[in-house]
């Protein structure tokens, strides 16, 4: 439920970032938009994560800790969007910084343009044990234009760059539109963003960019970011394929359905390069499964590399 006295929003999931949270707490904190609340979801922590996190709203009367038993990072931004009554929400990650004029600047343009929900870009940062670790790409309003575009229009304009980032981090979104169209995260998978992020824009009306890279995400040995491509990856891929395809079916708009068939080939072939370290027996099944389902949308190129590349380079 909304509280007009609210403007923003922040969900913040916490899973054993003791390390981190607090400076990704204090950034938000610290925003120039003062009408906020912050609302941590401690998803089973076995470190100090809670204890910092309570700390912390000890000291800020904004800050909300909930605690619950480890059910992931869909189901804790969930429980964070039950909890959240601004206007807006934002999704913040425990080990990352936000600049701090950064909710202010998205609240305004909201308001301003009667957004659904607006999007910024991000700059990536290493901790200083991580080396040669390749450096994520978050740039991508500088392809769009300073005015107001259906979700549709703006992340076809994104995937005909091959700039689209679906990270959840670098949206404020209206609350009521998330609640209008039932939109969460889905449960017991990675790279759920993914399918998050391209349901918002395939369902909004109105948004806009701003030209800011105000996320600023931290590359840490063990995350998501460094780790290696796993059948985890695949299957929540492939999950993602499967809602996304679903989510076609309902719609009869043809510049939909293309935006749609455009993310599917792109997130796809990326998705088969990456999965050729896998056992060969799955690399099998992958590809039967991509061609079968998925034929008009994938390369042979790609199908090689799947089959083919771990053999080439023995």
């Amino acid at each position: 439920m909304e509280n007009k006295e609210i403007k923003v929003s922040v969900v913040i999931p916490v899973y054993n970032t003791e390390k981190y949270v607090r400076e990704a707490v204090e950034s938000i904190m610290n925003q120039t938009l003062r009408e906020l609340e912050i609302i941590i979801i401690n998803d089973g922590s076995t470190d100090n994560s809670l204890q910092v996190a309570e700390e912390l709203a000890a000291a800020d009367s904004r800050i909300q800790v909930y605690s619950q038993t480890n059910r992931g990072l869909s189901m804790a931004r969930n429980a964070g969007i039950t909890h959240a009554h601004g206007r807006y929400i934002y999704f913040m990650d425990s080990d990352d910084l936000l600049e701090k004029d950064a909710m202010e600047l998205c609240y305004s343009k909201c308001e301003e343009k009667e957004l659904d929900f607006v999007f910024f870009d991000a700059q990536s940062f290493f901790e200083e044990n991580i080396r040669n670790a390749p450096a994520l790409n978050y740039q991508r309003t500088d392809k769009l234009e300073d005015k107001v575009y259906t979700g549709p229009e703006a992340i076809n304009i994104q995937l005909q760059h091959k700039t689209y980032t679906p990270s959840a981090c670098l949206n404020v979104i209206r609350t009521a539109f998330l609640e209008e169209r039932q939109l969460l995260f889905y449960p017991d998978i990675v790279h759920e963003d993914q399918l998050f992020t391209t349901l918002l824009y395939l369902q909004a009306r109105r948004t806009s960019c701003i030209q800011r890279s105000f996320f600023h995400r931290r590359i840490r040995k063990n995350s998501i970011m460094t780790c290696d491509f796993s059948l985890q990856n695949l299957k929540g891929y492939l999950t993602v394929a499967q809602e996304i395809v679903k989510f076609k079916q309902q719609t009869s708009e043809y510049e939909i359905r293309n935006t749609i068939d455009l993310y599917l080939s792109q997130m796809l072939n990326a998705v088969i390069w990456q999965a050729h370290v896998l056992p060969y027996p799955y690399r099998l099944r992958l590809a039967w499964r991509c061609l079968f389902r998925y034929k008009k949308l994938i390369s042979i190129r790609s199908i090689g590399v799947l089959l083919f590349k771990s053999i080439i380079h023995k």
